[in-house]
């Protein structure tokens, strides 16, 4: 039985073979050549399919889960951003708030300021006030049957009750529980509706209207 050979043959080589044996060797010959050109197309089928991208199932699950993670973090993200922006809205509108509520309450805190000044400056204008020393000027005025200022005040430091003209109190003719200093009262006033016709001093608002006293030089 022939040998099969897997190599070409060289043909420029001389062999003597009787005709019967060279018949087949020359049909061994071309059926090795047959045999080799089919293992080499195997093969190349073979390293096709290994090297071809896989498209299966798997893979197409794979990327559907990379895509839906990316958009849950996208999603994510974006709503994080929008309740930050919220919150940071919520907190700019409070303090917003809050300084427009200050500035209201230091506006009307000059306001009275401006008007416990405006009232006092009325208070100590309008003529040289009468500034009782002696309880017998109590006792006139009292019978006067009116509420009337006196020029007296302690809107400079309360609880230090001045005249207009600078001087400080020495004698006082306070009616009983007075002063009070009940609702900011800086000034001081007769107040004719007292069972003691001396002791009728009383602190009021500076802005109240009364009657006022003064003395003429004559």
């Amino acid at each position: 039985m022939s040998k099969v050979i897997y190599t070409e043959p060289d043909m420029n080589k001389k062999v003597k073979f009787d005709r019967g044996e060279m018949e087949e060797r020359i049909v061994d010959i071309y059926v090795s050549a047959d045999t080799l050109r089919d293992g080499e197309t195997s093969t190349k089928r073979e390293e096709t399919a290994d090297t071809a991208p896989n498209d299966g199932p798997g893979d197409q699950h794979s990327d559907n889960r990379v895509i839906k993670d990316s958009e849950d973090k996208r999603n994510n993200l974006s709503q994080s951003c929008s309740l930050y922006e919220n919150n940071a809205t919520a907190e700019r509108d409070q303090l917003q708030t809050r300084y427009n509520n200050l500035t209201k309450e230091k506006e009307r805190e000059r306001e009275i300021e401006r008007e416990r000044d405006f009232h006092f400056q009325q208070y100590t204008n309008m003529c040289s006030i009468i500034r009782f020393y002696l309880s017998q000027q109590q006792t006139f005025v009292f019978n006067l049957h009116m509420r009337a200022w006196i020029g007296l005040t302690d809107s400079v430091t309360e609880g230090t009750w001045k005249w207009v003209d600078g001087t400080s109190l020495t004698t006082g003719y306070w009616s009983a529980g007075q002063p009070d200093n009940y609702g900011q009262e800086d000034c001081a006033e007769i107040y004719f509706r007292q069972d003691d016709p001396v002791k009728t001093w009383n602190d009021d608002k500076c802005g109240t209207n009364h009657n006022w006293i003064c003395e003429n030089v004559v």
